[in-house]
């Protein structure tokens, strides 16, 4: 996520027409050669009639992906006297070249972008990726669409680019989300899933198939608080740099929410392999990962999510490097309470085993299970539930829930970034969720009780917390702590 500079140093000499390329370019750089060359003899310069020597410097750290083409172009024509760059030291370059001359856009533009920042230089990107540069304050940028268009502005004296400031607040559009005004019934999900939104808690939903617990995820991120500038800005990067920005696109405004499916890879989901790309956990990052089919996913996948859901950061190491990528999501998984998925159902019989409802439940380990704060059963909605009008809309419980976040904002004594209650330390639990004698002498029994482990006790307490913020209580309550405990019941 983080830019490294790269120096571009082209030598040119006399002898018989070549070009060398060292500085540990991977395949994609060296066949820049190919297309640089083309694109230099189709926007009407000369392409090799020297001896070109280009080193990508720092030499020792390898080099990947097309962002260089543009850059060694400019180096080329500059070496071979075909271009007097003006300040040449001042300004960063970046593009993809393709073949008739054309700039085509590149991945991770935004983190660049802030590079060039903190270098103090002037930013040339494509066109397509200039909305994503602007987003970044207070820095020069200028896109262009084709090499030629390239070398006359560096040929020009005080092309200083455009600069903005951004205000983030001011350009933020609604996206279409479903809304829970199309939930009928099921007052004690939407409680929960109100709760999860208000703390940033983990969820999970047991029920039978088609008892709603897929669309009422999919309503939650109607309900979470808007991202903050700096939420906003990490999470695009990681889009931008996975590649998966649309053209032309700036910053992301709504919170991700990723659904992969059953069937996907420990890599896929924690990130990884040859190009070690980003996983899903880093692409959730700031928003909602959904596990729909919890029990269906691999054993090794759901084992991978332990250290994000507990540090809110992924590292993948590998023998040639150990990358470390940002991953601080809500964690959201639904179901069923046994394979043929009508174990708890007061209206269909099951067709399971003991034994296969024991083994299909172990799938998912008692530390997972240990990690996720909000646990509830989803029961069936009948006909009657189904002719009622919708409940509540997503706007009103959204409401409430930027209340309780500002809440937490407060306690924090932050402008930028919310302490959520669910990410509270040790010493943050005994401050802000501290308890009373009687309180804690109930909680300690039901903790007893239930078998909870210390970290479920913590986990009990930053619940109630949240619950205490939803209803603007400044202490914990009896009532607050007992609804939090019911939650640890599946």
């Amino acid at each position: 996520m983080h830019a490294l500079p790269v120096v571009i140093e082209v030598d040119s000499s006399l002898g018989l027409p070549g070009f060398s390329m060292v500085g540990l370019p991977d395949s994609s750089v060296r066949e820049s050669r190919e297309r640089v060359v083309s694109a230099i003899r189709s926007s009407g310069f000369v392409a090799m009639n020297h001896r070109l020597t280009v080193n990508l410097a720092p030499a020792d750290v390898r080099k990947e992906g097309s962002a260089f083409d543009l850059a060694l172009a400019v180096g080329m024509l500059y070496a071979t006297e075909q271009l007097d760059v003006i300040d040449a030291d001042s300004v960063v370059i970046l593009g993809e070249l393709s073949l008739d001359g054309g700039v085509q856009p590149i991945r991770g533009a935004l983190s660049m972008a802030l590079g060039a920042r903190a270098l103090g230089k002037r930013l040339i990107v494509p066109k397509a990726n200039l909305a994503e540069a602007l987003e970044v304050d207070g820095l020069q940028v200028v896109g262009v669409s084709c090499l030629r268009e390239c070398v006359e502005l560096l040929s020009m004296a005080g092309s200083g680019g455009v600069a903005r400031v951004v205000d983030f607040s001011s350009d933020i559009a609604t996206p279409h989300l479903p809304n829970f005004s199309s939930v009928h019934g099921m007052q004690g999900v939407r409680r929960t899933l109100e709760i999860a939104a208000a703390g940033w808690h983990h969820f999970l939903m047991v029920g039978s198939p088609g008892a709603g617990k897929t669309l009422c995820a999919q309503c939650v991120p109607g309900i979470l608080a808007p991202m903050t500038r700096d939420e906003a800005i990490e999470t695009t990067m990681i889009h931008s740099c996975a590649g998966h920005l649309a053209q032309g696109s700036g910053l992301l405004r709504k919170r991700p929410f990723r659904t992969p499916h059953h069937s996907a890879s420990s890599t896929s989901l924690v990130g990884g392999g040859r190009n070690a790309r980003p996983g899903e956990v880093s692409l959730a990052h700031n928003g909602l990962l959904f596990l729909d089919e919890f029990p269906e996913f691999s054993r090794s996948s759901l084992e991978g999510l332990r250290q994000p859901l507990e540090d809110g950061r992924i590292t993948v190491a590998r023998v040639a490097e150990t990358i470390e990528w940002p991953a601080r999501f809500m964690l959201g998984a639904a179901m069923n309470p046994c394979p043929c998925g009508y174990h708890l159902d007061p209206q269909k019989q099951c067709q399971c085993t003991a034994y296969e409802i024991q083994r299909y439940r172990t799938r998912i380990s008692g530390p997972m299970l240990d990690r996720i704060d909000l646990q509830i059963h989803v029961p069936p909605s009948g006909v009657d539930v189904l002719r009622s009008e919708g409940g509540e809309s997503s706007e009103k419980i959204a409401a409430r829930v930027i209340d309780a976040c500002e809440r937490q904002r407060f306690r924090s004594c932050t402008s930028s970034v919310i302490k959520w209650n669910s990410r509270l330390s040790a010493q943050e639990i005994r401050r802000d969720c501290a308890l009373n004698a009687s309180d804690e002498t109930f909680l300690l029994q039901a903790a007893q009780k239930m078998a909870l482990s210390a970290r479920g006790i913590f986990r009990v307490l930053k619940v109630a917390r949240t619950i205490a913020d939803l209803a603007g209580h400044e202490r914990i309550g009896l009532g607050d702590l007992g609804e939090a405990i019911q939650y640890r019941l599946v």
